[in-house]
């Protein structure tokens, strides 16, 4: 058991370094898009659905890692109240955050070419994502002090 339980482990936090990744990516792709060519910015254009499929990836190791943490190292959701208050505001942030993430992905996919009130709504989601994902992690630190 104590086998999976680092397995499981080692997949939440490459889970983490993959999400965290798409939002790293995602802030320098903007700056370099906002000065590119129109050349480049079509191949720019190109990288962004990529690190999405990185981060979805992330965030299905984070959700099956971190359920399988709750079941196998917490003893499953019957011991979830006995959890500390600060693993309760993580849980409720990684629900945020995984809702706010499909929210993005779709209003990437109807972005339209040249949509710059919509890539810089989508740029200011991504930061907010980021934030509550660092705060997650913050969380995280707290509850399994």
């Amino acid at each position: 058991m104590d086998i999976l339980i680092k397995i499981l482990f080692v997949l939440h936090f490459l889970g983490l370094a993959m999400g965290l990744s798409v939002s790293f990516s995602h802030m320098v792709l903007g700056v370099l898009m906002a000065k590119a060519a129109p050349a480049e910015k079509a191949v720019l254009g190109r990288f962004p659905p990529l690190m999405t499929r990185v981060g979805n990836i992330g965030l299905a190791f984070l959700w099956l890692s971190g359920l399988g943490l709750v079941q196998f190292k917490w003893g499953g959701f019957a011991n979830i109240g006995s959890m500390p208050w600060q693993f309760h505001a993580k849980l409720t942030l990684v629900i945020i955050l995984s809702g706010l993430i499909g929210f993005l992905q779709a209003q990437q996919r109807r972005l339209a070419p040249g949509d710059t009130a919509g890539m810089a709504r989508l740029q200011t989601l991504g930061k907010v994502a980021f934030l509550v994902a660092v705060t997650i992690v913050i969380f995280a630190v707290m509850a399994f002090e």
